[in-house]
C-alpha cells in the first residue's frame, strides 16, 4: 500500500495542489453551466451562486481561485451588456407628456382652490358659532342671576 507522499512524488504534486486542481475543475464546470444559464441548482451568475453550484466555499474562491472570479465578472459584464443592448429606448412624445402634465397641474390648482374655499367657509362658520356660543353664555348668566322683586335688593346681611 502506497502512502500519499509516495503518490505525490509520482505525479509531482502535493495533496493541497491536487485539491486545488480538483476545486478549480469543479469551479470551471460550474462557471460554464452558469454562463450557459443551465445551473443544476438554480444558482445565479455571482460568486455566491458559483460557490453553491460548485459545492465550494466562497472563501476558497476568493483566496485560491481569483482567476475564476475574474472570468465570472467578465461573463457577468458581458451578460449585462447584452441585456442593455437588447432593450430599446422607448420613443417618447414629450409634447404629449408636457400637455398631460399641464392638465394635471390645472386640475390640481382647481382642487387646491376648492379646498381653500372650504377651509375659509369652515373658519367663518366656526367664528359665527363661537360668537353665538358667547351670546348664549351671556344670556344664560343673565337668566341665572337673582331676580329682584319690587326693585329691592335681596337682604343678604341679616341671616
Amino acid at each position: 500500500m502506497e502512502t500519499s507522499a509516495v503518490t505525490a512524488e509520482r505525479d509531482g504534486r502535493s495533496p493541497q495542489q491536487k485539491r486545488r486542481a480538483g476545486t478549480a475543475a469543479r469551479l470551471r464546470a460550474a462557471l460554464e453551466r452558469l454562463i450557459a444559464a443551465q445551473p443544476q441548482n438554480g444558482a445565479k451568475l455571482s460568486v455566491a451562486g458559483l460557490a453553491r453550484e460548485a459545492g465550494v466555499g466562497r472563501n476558497a474562491i476568493y483566496v485560491n481561485h481569483r482567476d475564476v472570479v475574474a472570468e465570472l465578472l467578465l461573463a457577468a459584464s458581458h451578460r449585462i451588456d447584452a441585456t442593455m443592448a437588447s432593450k430599446e429606448a422607448p420613443e417618447t412624445d414629450w409634447r404629449a407628456v408636457a400637455t398631460g402634465l399641464r392638465e394635471q397641474v390645472r386640475g390640481l390648482a382647481t382642487e387646491n382652490a376648492r379646498l381653500l374655499r372650504r377651509a375659509q367657509d369652515a373658519e367663518q362658520a366656526t367664528a359665527r358659532a363661537e360668537k353665538r356660543a358667547a351670546k348664549l353664555d351671556a344670556d344664560l348668566r343673565t337668566l341665572r342671576s337673582p331676580v329682584h322683586l319690587n326693585g329691592m335688593k335681596p337682604n343678604t346681611g341679616n341671616r
